[in-house]
């Protein structure tokens, strides 16, 4: 069934399992593999970072690096005309300007369902997310 037909859709990944679980997901919703744009916000580099310091490690460098990462493990012929961005910074803020950028009508993204003390400390992506976007949010529950 095709919910969002015509719609842009927006997965934030991290890589893990839940992700391609999203993209699939959006897949299945979504009327044209072309509609979906994935994205990937990767934390800034701290200034005393090794990498940072004997500047073995720039943000090109590591963008280069998590392109092909994503093109390593989305490699099926399904996963083609994905449209996939990276940026550095928080996560929260950078997909939901990413998601006003390309004016997405909704962001599917899953949850890693953390609760209690973890949330807390960690904070939360999703929530993040909930509150700052423009759009709609599919949370995916694992």
């Amino acid at each position: 069934m095709n919910w969002f037909d015509g719609k842009k859709v927006l997965v934030p990944i991290d890589f893990g399992e839940e992700s391609q679980k999203a993209i699939d997901a959006s897949l299945q919703m979504a009327a044209s593999t072309s509609n979906v744009y994935v994205v990937h916000v990767s934390p800034d580099l701290t200034v005393s970072s090794p990498e940072v310091v004997w500047e073995t490690l720039t943000d090109d460098v590591r963008r280069d690096n998590l392109e092909k990462a994503f093109h390593k493990q989305f490699a099926a012929a399904k996963y083609h005309d994905l449209n996939f961005h990276v940026l550095f910074g928080d996560p929260g803020h950078g997909i939901t300007a990413y998601a006003e950028e390309i004016e997405a009508d909704v962001i599917v993204m899953p949850s890693h369902g953390r609760t209690g003390l973890k949330r807390l400390l960690i904070g939360s992506v999703a929530e993040r997310v909930l509150r700052l976007a423009h759009c709609p949010v599919l949370v995916l529950r694992q």
